[in-house]
């Protein structure tokens, strides 16, 4: 920071206000209130309203006529730059630059249009010669309009935000809290330091007060995006009302256009932006990204050279294109056009922040994790900066289990319960996926499982949030949600591990290169090709949806994953994705598939890569909508799913009228049932609720057939059909705990060994941080004789604060030994006599374990302590006497023992 700006800081936060007496105050007041005069009220409209020629020609003729108020010029040059009239701008200011040389505002403006005009070095020198100005006189430039423009200028040189805020922002808003310019630009400071709740809190005040500006609704649009899409397309919505040709609000229209992968729609929006400014150099950024995306190169460079037409500095253009490139998961290239924009202005906090968080995304943790605390000690009131600073520090206490090309970082504690099966699964998705897929695995990937959803949406997307969200591959690193982070009923997280690795597999083969839904699509299928109960199933709410108007055609399938109506649409986005592979795979072949994921690697375009191995893409889509109504339409044909008309609170007479006309109805035969239990009437309750399976099969949701069968079986002490049902509904749901538990009680009740390690099994992948699953598999190993089972669940068990420990380690010694690790089990036997030094069990097992060893080495040369406490002393034996004089093997090649 220069000295000079230094002593500017000093000199407006500590004495400006001292300097503005009541008479200047009123004149800051008439200043005001001359500037929101009717007619300039009226020119304003029309800018807000998009009618920029109009705006010119008024303003134009206020300033021709040498009106000695700097509001006109302005607006002029405001509006000049909005349509790209860059040098009219230039000599729109040069003719007022004398009248007005104590307006900030409107020397701010003048720099941007020489910048755009190709006169860079003008435009910086203009806004350098801002501190030596307010240096020289500060009391002409203590108005709420300069005092804002100081404030705006001194951010865009690296000041720091909060000092102006407080000592400018909040000033101008002291001298007139309804001063709207103020709260936008607090807004649009909290819009970049990502304080997205304090954004909305001006916002909220500056759209009262000036409802007709579409830039106000815009800001609140970008608002609300994290958090409340709706909301946030509803501020959009009413921006282009106000003003269909507002550039900002078109930018982001086609912005989300690309997100969802329409680009010819996107490359509309951007046209209408052409016909209000030709050389727009965001709308030519983001043209540059869709033939980026698209593999169209040439055009690319094309468009990114006449982005930077106007002002070849422009770093805005690179971080735009790259920013682009990495919601698509194009993080490589991202880093490369990030590069590109710090070259040409190594202080663009906007590119080195993005570069941060993609150099994280590909691995490159060293240099990113720098960057990050560059950016954090340097801007305190960026928000993800210090997210992603405190994460950074939480990341530093995980454990980290490497093997087989991954790299697993978890919770310390977590990691001891289940990261060695976290690392069994993924070796096995490896062996599966990668030799299905024909590909060979980049390593090494990096798999972080966070037991607090807040650090996984931080990691994942930079701030809170994204509570829909189990699992995030980037290509090379996944991020996922522990069981701990979501509450009592947490999903399959096998599942989960199993879908994200196989995005590593797809992204990683087509270079990123590959629609969504085709990513999708390909991890929920092979999701159900591992596990039947994984991924989704075809129900009567799905059926309605693709026999409805919520059917999306194949290849517009990316789309449904931008802004569903509904969490439930969101979900069915990816049902409909994995019906796509599934019917590409079933009618084509796995090996084209194979060969499209080649294509889109090489980097040919989607729309060819799809031609050349589907052919016509009106054809597919046609040839798909058929498949799927057909399998909706034989989805259960005969049964009834309709309850129009038919009203949950119903009585049992309205039922069983309904019933009389309509037998097959699903919905009326479930209030039956429901009915009969609450009645008690267990011989007809069965009898209705086997009818009710009858009409639906595959219910497994709660309140379903199953579950009412598995109910009406344990009132009537039939163990037999409570199991039959149980073991159905886990076999078409994941993640069904309470089913689980209760299968494993039933087994035991059974002595169904090889049912409770089935399904003991299943419950730890579902929740393996409570005792319940790991004691489970523990009794069945016994029962199977099958120590290496129950070893890590003892060892997890350990973890969970037990009531036993020297019990726990015992077991563990007895089933390290078992399993002929004889070692190990020595030192779970100690442990057990450290908690409880007179175990006599552990001290027999002890014994077993020195006698195993002694016969495995060189027999006649083994000689140890123990055997000469044992022959001598009577007392039990104790840890602490095992402990002070260890076991001691002499060694058959060397004359020196090992160490004990």
């Amino acid at each position: 920071m220069a000295e000079k700006t230094i002593r500017l800081m000093q000199f407006v936060f500590t004495r400006v206000p001292s300097l503005l007496s009541p008479f200047i105050l009123l004149l800051v007041f008439c200043f005001a209130f001359n500037c929101c005069a009717a007619d300039l009220a009226q020119t304003r409209a029309t800018f807000y309203r998009g009618e920029y020629n109009a705006c010119i020609e008024l303003a134009q003729a206020e300033v021709d006529k040498g009106i000695w108020n700097d509001a006109w010029s302005r607006q002029l040059i405001e509006c000049l730059l909005v349509t790209g009239q860059y040098a009219e701008a230039c000599e729109a200011y040069e003719k007022v630059a004398d009248r007005f040389s104590t307006s900030i505002p409107l020397r701010v403006l003048a720099a941007r249009a020489y910048r755009f005009a190709g006169q860079h070095e003008k435009g910086d020198r203009l806004l350098k010669e801002i501190v030596e100005l307010v240096q020289n006189a500060p009391w002409r430039f203590s108005d709420r309009e300069n005092m804002l423009a100081i404030g705006r200028y001194l951010l865009s040189i690296g000041e720091d935000a909060r000092a102006v805020l407080s000592s400018f922002y909040d000033y101008s808003l002291k001298s007139d809290p309804k001063f709207v310019d103020a709260h936008v630009a607090i807004a649009e400071l909290a819009l970049e330091k990502a304080d997205y709740q304090e954004a909305v809190k001006s916002l909220d005040v500056a759209v009262d007060l000036r409802p007709d500006d579409p830039e106000i609704h815009y800001l609140l649009a970008r608002a609300w995006a994290p958090s409340e899409p709706d909301r946030a397309a509803e501020q959009l919505d009413a921006a282009l009302k106000l003003n269909p040709r507002h550039l900002s609000s078109l930018l982001m229209v086609a912005e989300r256009m690309i997100d969802s992968e329409s680009y010819d729609e996107a490359r509309e929006v951007l046209e209408k932006i052409f016909q209000v400014n030709p050389t727009q150099p965001s709308a030519w950024s983001l043209l540059a990204a869709i033939e980026h995306l698209r593999g169209n190169y040439r055009q690319e460079g094309e468009c990114r050279s006449k982005a930077l037409a106007t002002w070849a500095q422009n770093p805005e253009v690179d971080y735009l294109v790259g920013k682009v490139l990495s919601q698509h998961y194009r993080f490589e290239e991202s880093v490369k056009y990030q590069r590109r924009a710090l070259r040409l202005s190594p202080t663009f906090t906007a590119a080195k922040f993005q570069l941060a968080q993609d150099l994280l995304r590909v691995g490159l943790d060293d240099e990113g994790w720098t960057i990050v605390d560059q950016v954090a000690d340097a801007d305190k009131y960026n928000v993800v900066a210090f997210n992603l600073k405190t994460l950074q520090e939480r990341l530093s206490q995980f454990a980290t289990l490497q093997e087989d090309g991954f790299i697993v970082r978890m919770d310390a504690r977590e990691s001891r319960i289940y990261g060695g099966r976290v690392l069994q699964l993924l070796k096995e998705a490896k062996q599966v996926l990668a030799t299905k897929y024909e590909h060979e695995l980049r390593e090494p990937v990096t798999v972080e499982i966070f037991p607090q959803q807040s650090d996984f949406a931080i990691r994942t997307f930079g701030l809170p949030g994204g509570a829909g969200f189990l699992g995030v591959c980037f290509g090379s690193l996944i991020t996922a949600n522990s069981p701990a982070s979501q509450g009592e009923s947490p999903s399959n997280w096998e599942s989960v591990l199993w879908h994200e690795f196989c995005h590593v597999i797809t992204l990683q083969k087509t270079n990123n290169r590959m629609p969504r839904w085709l990513s999708e699509g390909i991890s929920v299928y092979e999701e159900i090709e591992r596990d039947a109960s994984w991924g989704q199933s075809l129900s009567p709410m799905y059926k309605d949806m693709l026999l409805g108007e919520d059917f999306v055609p194949l290849s517009q399938l990316s789309s449904a994953f931008l802004n569903p109506k509904s969490p439930l649409h969101l979900q069915f986005a990816y049902f409909e994705s994995s019906l796509a592979v599934r019917y590409l795979v079933t009618t084509q072949g796995l090996p084209l598939l194979r060969k499209l994921l080649v294509d889109l690697g090489a980097g040919i375009p989607l729309e060819e890569a799809f031609e050349r191995r589907y052919g016509d893409t009106e054809k597919l889509d046609k040839d798909f909508r058929e498949y799927i109504e057909k399998l909706a339409k034989d989805f259960l044909p005969e049964t009834d799913f309709d309850r129009d008309g038919l009203s949950p609170q119903a009585g049992e007479s309205a039922v069983d009228q309904w019933l009389s006309e309509r037998p097959q109805s699903y919905y009326a035969q479930r209030l039956k049932v429901e009915f009969l239990i609450k009645q008690k009437k267990w011989p007809e309750a069965l009898k209705a609720a086997r009818k009710l399976k009858l009409l639906y099969p595959q219910d497994a949701e709660a309140g379903g057939a199953l579950d009412m069968l598995a109910r009406i079986a344990r009132e009537t002490q039939d163990k037999q059909l409570e199991i039959e049902s149980l073991e159905q509904m886990v076999s078409l749901s994941s993640d069904n705990v309470p089913a689980l538990l209760r299968l494993t009680v039933l087994c035991r009740e059974a002595k169904s060994w090889e049912a409770l390690a089935k399904y003991s099994s299943h419950l730890l992948a579902v929740q393996p941080l409570i005792p319940s699953g790991h004691e489970a598999q523990i009794d069945a190993a016994r029962h199977l004789n099958q120590p290496d089972l129950a070893v890590p669940s003892l060892a997890a068990l350990k973890e969970m604060e037990p009531l036993d420990p020297a019990g726990l380690h015992f077991q563990s010694a007895e089933m390290l030994f078992a399993a002929g690790k004889v070692q190990e089990a020595r030192i779970e036997a100690i442990l057990a006599l450290e908690f409880t030094p007179r175990y006599r069990a552990a001290q027999q097992l002890l014994k077993q374990i020195y006698a195993r060893l002694h016969a495995t080495e060189n027999e006649g040369h083994a000689s140890t302590t123990l055997q000469t406490a044992q022959a001598t002393s009577t007392e039990p034996l104790t840890a602490e006497t095992i402990m002070a004089q260890p076991i001691i093997v002499a060694s058959p090649d060397s004359g020196t023992p090992p160490k004990p």
